[in-house]
């Protein structure tokens, strides 16, 4: 039988992206970047997020794309943050069609796929973002369609950290943190943004790093009072990553949160009382479908 430590390396593999869905995510993002570039004057274009960080989650959801718009867009930037949002908006569905591109509080998506949005379809992109930005001169400014203003951001001092952190713990960091998130896709998403599992992982998890399980353990019992927290931009920039946790939504992570230690906990015991096949169990009540049954 599978032992508990294969079977973590074998989750860790899964959660990694195919060869088919980065070649599938290159040629989405790329036609997403000529669309835009062919309306507008862009200084240039980049990847962020999760997905530039290498911390991204199946299914391949929100890969964002940074548009520094040239000195030509300057115009936008005298006006709401709608209103470039609705520019952006316009340009897409021309190519792709209203019902397939939505305007998000930071950025206009589009979405690929609709009818596989609710599984964990392997080779597929399911959507892509576009944050039209400005550069302010060391850092970018993005629009908040939500707060009705222009707010800082530095996706790059972010990417940065993430990857300081993984040679820090060489190179598990980055794998743990995409079991925390599958946790958080399985529990229903209760920790929001994604980012902010990644922002209080950077506090919670230092060396030495020992090994999955127990690093598990000790993250989801940790993560019961961070929650409670408020968690600001790691690029000391813009709105606090926690915003959108009010108080009935960190009740409900912490109540999550709760169970998947005590699972965690027994999935521990039964591995050290030599029952495997428990322990495989009720690591993949944690984990889910991606989590080795046996």
């Amino acid at each position: 039988m599978t032992t508990v430590a294969e079977a973590f390396e074998t989750f860790r593999q899964r959660l990694e992206l195919t060869k088919t869905e980065r070649e599938d995510a290159q040629r989405r993002h790329t036609e997403v970047r000529e669309c835009i570039g062919a309306s507008f004057q862009i200084d240039r274009d980049f990847l962020t997020g999760s997905y530039a960080r290498n911390t991204k989650t199946k299914p391949l959801k929100d890969i964002d794309i940074f548009f520094v718009l040239g000195k030509d867009e300057r115009h936008w930037r005298d006006k709401p943050p709608s209103k470039i949002l609705a520019a952006f908006e316009d340009c897409l569905v021309k190519k792709y069609g209203c019902d397939d591109v939505e305007t998000g509080r930071r950025c206009v998506t589009v979405e690929f796929e609709k009818r596989y949005q609710t599984q964990d379809k392997e080779g597929k992109v399911l959507s892509i973002d576009s944050v039209p930005a400005f550069d302010a001169g060391g850092h970018y400014e993005i629009p908040d369609g939500k707060l009705g203003k222009w707010i800082e951001s530095d996706p790059e001092v972010h990417k940065e950290e993430a990857t300081a952190k993984n040679k820090q713990l060489d190179g598990k960091w980055v794998p743990f943190v995409k079991m925390g998130k599958r946790w958080n896709r399985e529990s229903g998403k209760l920790v929001k943004p994604m980012f902010l599992m990644e922002v209080i992982a950077q506090d919670l998890v230092d060396p030495p790093f020992n090994n999955y399980p127990d690093e598990m353990v000790r993250y989801f019992s940790a993560m019961q009072a961070a929650i409670e927290q408020d968690w600001s931009d790691p690029a000391g920039l813009g709105p606090m990553v926690s915003d959108q946790m009010d108080a009935n939504a960190r009740a409900a992570a912490k109540k999550a949160l709760r169970d998947a230690e005590r699972l965690a906990v027994q999935a521990m015991r039964a591995d050290q009382q030599g029952r495997t096949g428990e322990a495989l169990h009720l690591w993949r009540q944690v984990f889910g479908s991606y989590f080795p049954a046996s």
